[in-house]
């Protein structure tokens, strides 16, 4: 696929290295000559200086025979203009903008569409943060999720902690004890155990999984003592992803809301306050002595969701320290995560979401390559979950009528569960594909993603099933 990307940022530079590697064709736009000098250098992709909402510039990218763009810059109307001549003068079939500003995406559905604004996709940095803090709250004990199916099933990732009931056990005992859902692979000391079945489960062990939603904190049970229901949330905020959240949450929780800045918190504390269950605080949230002085050192749960990875840090840190209160921290530097986890020495904030990792997931899911449905990255976007569609019958398919003991799979790939005529199935040696189904998978090393949609994919005869010929 020919794809062009608006913006050397962090997340555009993401994008572009797993698209090159997925075999695509990417042309990366920038103003900034010496952001894309550096990429070329490193990336076998086309690099185009110029604004991109220029036409020349954009013709220049070879928009006239893109199949998609992508834009990623942090400024909301510039990647709007973006779209809408790429729309206009050049017919882009797809376009996919980052779009951050609530003024926006209150109106989304009535601004953005074939008939307003032509963009197809909308990305929201702060929703999709967001999302990924409410499914930890959901699964709690869980470090990472990603829903699939139609969120009917997850892979989600767990570090064994003391009071799981099968710690010290051999993992085989957990692959046993729910016939639904499925063990995808276990990490010690952050490397991969390659033959884990006889493996006993030992304490600071990262297992990732597949199950059904509802079945999740079952499964979770056996590897992690399991909380009563929190009740309480603290938030540090200072970002549309803290607003975001202390609105939902309150709804189902007692929630305080920390606002450092006085004038931000004056700008919101009228939105705030149509919530009964949600109180403004304007302070530190490093404040030791505030936090207190107000019990907040007594909550159920904390947030660490400022825009400053150092204050949520801090923090989180902070809390665990005073009273061992579980928490939630967003940060946004990958190179900090190891310094913000409780992992290894107790300390520090119990689940780390990046940012990062969750835009590029939607982003990957929202260009759909051939044959994939969803896409989520894990380990810092070394790995990842799939939901693949197989397709053709038995000559056109090489999985289609084969049992799952009898295919070939790329190295550290493991296939978790299917969706078949609305019904659940644990991916078993002796299943057998049909065309229709939806698999969700496990990836160990993102870069076999190639190899596993190709062995998915049907062969180049093959012909649609309800395809009608004139």
């Amino acid at each position: 696929m020919k794809i062009i990307i608006v913006g050397a940022t962090q997340v555009g530079i993401e994008l572009a290295e797993y698209l090159v590697g997925a075999g695509h064709a990417i042309t990366l736009v920038d103003s900034e000559h010496s952001a894309l000098s550096q990429i070329a250098d490193r990336l076998d992709l086309r690099v185009v200086q110029g604004e991109a909402s220029w036409p020349s510039v954009l013709r220049k990218a070879g928009a006239e025979n893109t199949e998609l763009l992508v834009a990623t810059t942090p400024n909301d109307e510039y990647n709007i203009a973006v779209c809408s001549v790429a729309s206009s003068l050049f017919a882009v079939p797809r376009k996919i903008a980052r779009i951050r500003s609530p003024e926006y995406l209150t109106e989304a559905q009535s601004l953005f569409n074939e008939h307003a604004i032509p963009i197809d996709h909308i990305i929201s940095p702060e929703h999709i943060t967001a999302g990924a803090v409410l499914d930890l709250l959901e699964l709690s004990g869980t470090t990472a999720v990603g829903s699939f199916a139609n969120k009917r099933v997850v892979i989600a990732s767990a570090v064994c902690t003391r009071g799981g009931r099968l710690l010290g056990f051999p993992l085989e005992n957990l692959c046993q004890a729910d016939p639904k859902a499925r063990v995808l692979a276990l990490y010690r000391n952050h490397e991969l155990v390659s033959d884990f079945k006889k493996e006993m489960l030992a304490e600071g062990d990262e297992v990732f999984f597949c199950a059904e939603r509802s079945r999740v904190m079952s499964f979770l049970s056996s590897i992690v003592p399991l909380e009563t229901g929190a009740k309480n949330i603290t938030i540090a905020g200072g970002s549309h992803t803290a607003d975001e959240l202390a609105r939902t949450l309150s709804a189902r929780y007692r929630v305080k809301l920390i606002e450092p800045d006085p004038q931000r918190a004056a700008r919101i504390f009228p939105r705030m306050m149509q919530y009964s269950s949600l109180e403004l605080f304007c302070a530190d949230p490093c404040d030791k002595e505030f936090m207190i002085e107000e019990h907040l050192d007594k909550s159920d749960r904390f947030i660490a969701a400022s825009p400053n990875d150092e204050i949520n840090i801090i923090s989180s840190l902070m809390l665990k320290r005073l009273n061992n209160i579980k928490s939630i921290a967003v940060i946004r530097r990958s190179s900090l995560h190891d310094l913000s986890t409780s992992e290894r020495d107790g300390q520090g904030a119990d689940t780390v979401v990046s940012p990062r990792e969750a835009v590029i997931s939607a982003l990957l899911s929202d260009i759909r390559q051939e044959g994939v449905l969803k896409m989520r990255l894990f380990r810092s976007g070394l790995s990842e979950g799939i939901e693949l569609m197989v397709q053709g019958g038995r000559f056109s398919s090489r999985v289609v009528g084969r049992r799952i003991a009898d295919l070939t799979l790329p190295p550290g790939v493991v296939l978790g569960m299917v969706l078949r005529d609305n019904k659940l199935l644990a991916c078993t040696d002796d299943l057998k594909f049909e065309d229709g189904d939806r698999v969700i998978a496990y990836l160990h090393d993102h870069k076999q993603m190639r190899r596993l949609v190709a062995l998915f994919k049907p062969r180049a005869f093959w012909i649609p099933r309800g395809r009608v010929w004139s």
